[in-house]
């Protein structure tokens, strides 16, 4: 299962880089949204630590569309 709950095409990153995808907890919709697309993982863990928290969670997927980094929490 993939979190968020998003089709693998929308959370696979461009080949050979990451892609940040964090979660609106607080919009009724759960809404997915794209932080950005990165040449490497530490850039890429770097921006979901900015936006990571209590209530935001932040997701970096691979481009194989597989998550390599959760952080924050749902509540």
């Amino acid at each position: 299962m993939r979190y968020p709950a998003a089709s693998k095409e929308r959370l696979r990153a461009p080949k050979s880089q990451f892609r940040v995808v964090a979660v609106d907890v607080k919009d009724v919709s759960g809404n997915v949204y794209q932080v950005g697309d990165f040449q490497t993982l530490a850039t890429a863990q770097a921006a979901a630590r900015e936006r990571a928290g209590v209530g935001s969670p932040v997701f970096v997927y691979d481009d194989a569309g597989e998550v390599l980094v959760r952080l924050g929490s749902w509540h």
